[in-house]
C-alpha cells in the first residue's frame, strides 16, 4: 500500500512536469539540455547560498530561522534571475551565429517561448527533487506521517502539493517573462508575477506555525492556479 501511495504522491507532484517535458521538451535535444542546465543551476545556487548558514545550524527556536530564510530566498532569486539573464544573452548570440553559419532561420518567437518554458520547468523540477529526494524511502513505508505542527494533513501529501505548486509557479513566471519581453508594455501584473517564486518561498514559513499548513497549502495552490490562468490568458493575446 505504501508503494501505491508513493506513486500517487509522485503523480500529483511530478505528473504535470512530466507531461510538459514529454510533450514539449523531450523531442528537442537543445531544450532538454536547457531544462537540465536550469535544474542544475538552481540546485547549485541553492547549495552555495546554504553553505554559510550550515556553520550556524541549528539556530535554536523556530523563530530564529525566519530572517535567515528570507535573506536566503531573496539572494537565491537574485542569483537565479542573474543566471537566466546571462544565459539568455549568451544563447541569443550563439544561436544567431549558428543560424548565420549554416543558413538556418533565426530564432523565432516560438523558439524563445520554448526556451523560457524549458528554463522555468527546470527550476520546478529542481524544487521537486528537493521535496521528494529525502522522502522517497520513507514514503514507501507501510503508512503515512504527520508532523507535530501540521497533524491534520499527511506530510507526503503536503510535499506533493508543494512540488506541484512550485513547478506551476516557476514555469508560469518564465513564460510571463517571455510575454513581457514580447510586449513593450508587458503589464503591471506580469511584471509583479516575477516576484511570485520569492513570495511562495516566504509563504512556506507559515508551516512553522501550528496548523499553518492548512493555510499555506491552499494559498500556494491558489497562487499557482492564478499564475497559470494569467499565463494562458497573456499568451493567447
Amino acid at each position: 500500500m505504501g508503494a501505491v501511495g508513493t506513486l500517487g504522491y509522485l503523480l500529483i507532484g511530478c505528473g504535470p512536469a512530466a507531461v510538459i517535458f514529454a510533450t514539449r521538451i523531450a523531442s528537442r535535444p537543445f531544450l532538454v539540455v536547457l531544462t537540465f542546465t536550469s535544474c542544475a543551476s538552481w540546485i547549485l545556487c541553492a547549495t552555495v547560498l546554504a553553505v554559510p548558514l550550515a556553520f550556524f545550524l541549528p539556530l535554536g527556536a523556530e523563530e530564529a530561522y525566519v530572517l535567515p530564510f528570507i535573506v536566503y530566498v531573496a539572494c537565491h532569486e537574485a542569483c537565479r534571475r542573474l543566471m537566466w539573464t546571462s544565459q539568455t544573452r549568451w544563447m541569443a548570440g550563439a544561436l544567431d551565429a549558428i543560424a548565420r553559419h549554416f543558413g538556418y532561420r533565426k530564432v523565432s518567437g516560438g523558439d524563445s517561448m520554448n526556451m523560457h518554458l524549458a528554463w522555468g520547468l527546470g527550476q520546478g523540477i529542481a524544487r521537486g527533487i528537493f521535496f521528494f529526494a529525502a522522502n522517497t524511502v520513507v514514503a514507501a513505508g507501510p503508512g503515512t506521517l504527520y508532523t507535530e505542527s501540521c497533524p491534520s494533513v499527511p506530510y507526503f501529501l503536503s510535499t506533493a502539493l508543494l512540488s506541484l505548486a512550485f513547478v506551476s509557479i516557476h514555469t508560469s513566471v518564465m513564460l510571463l517573462d517571455f510575454h513581457r519581453e514580447l510586449e513593450s508594455d508587458g503589464g503591471a501584473l506580469s511584471s509583479a508575477a516575477s516576484a511570485a517564486p520569492a513570495l511562495a518561498g516566504v509563504l512556506t514559513l507559515g508551516n512553522l506555525v501550528q496548523d499553518g499548513c492548512v493555510v499555506v497549502l491552499p494559498t500556494l495552490v491558489t497562487l499557482a492556479l492564478a499564475l497559470v490562468w494569467h499565463t494562458v490568458k497573456a499568451l493567447k493575446q
